[in-house]
């Protein structure tokens, strides 16, 4: 996942491209379908210039989308986009409920053990499925934590502070 932009936020990937008229496979996060239908434009970054790619269609499940973007006409296009992140202006974003976040937010969170001993720093989030997973950096290692009810204790995005469960106490 692309590091936070001061403005924007990266609210989902491009997988591949779906059928022949250009529209693209997106696994969406810090945000749901529901809201993203209400959405007119997303950006995509090509080196330091913001490209707006206006949404004609989404539609989907869960965290899956097709989306169909103005800007690409065929499947030629939409391959180029393959691996691409999405971002919003973070001004966009819906308001959010108390004990709910953005999952980037969670980048650069010091990360603390049920000992309060320091694990490391969030340095990256991936999101290979059914949740996302902290990649967390220790010096040379680095660990990697779901981010589900079972390793995780608390967030505290004010103190940039995440409390997990020990290793240990999981075996």
């Amino acid at each position: 996942m692309q590091p936070n932009e001061v403005n924007r936020i990266a609210v989902g990937v491009v997988r591949k491209p779906h059928g022949i008229r250009g529209g693209v496979k997106v696994t969406l996060y810090n945000i749901d379908l529901g809201w993203l239908q209400n959405m007119e434009q997303l950006f995509v970054r090509s080196g330091n210039k913001w490209n707006p790619m206006r949404i004609q269609t989404a539609q989907g499940h869960a965290d899956d989308a097709i989306i169909q973007f103005a800007e690409i006409k065929d499947r030629t296009e939409a391959e180029a986009y393959r691996g691409a992140y999405l971002y919003l202006d973070k001004a966009d974003l819906p308001e959010l409920q108390e004990n709910e976040f953005f999952i980037d937010d969670l980048k650069g969170c010091q990360v603390f053990d049920e000992k309060d001993d320091l694990v490391g720093e969030v340095k990256d989030i991936l999101t290979p499925g059914a949740h996302e997973v902290l990649v967390v950096s220790g010096g040379e290692d680095e660990i990697l934590i779901p981010v589900v009810e079972a390793w995780i204790m608390t967030i505290d995005l004010e103190a940039r502070r995440i409390q997990v469960r020990s290793i240990e106490e999981e075996s």
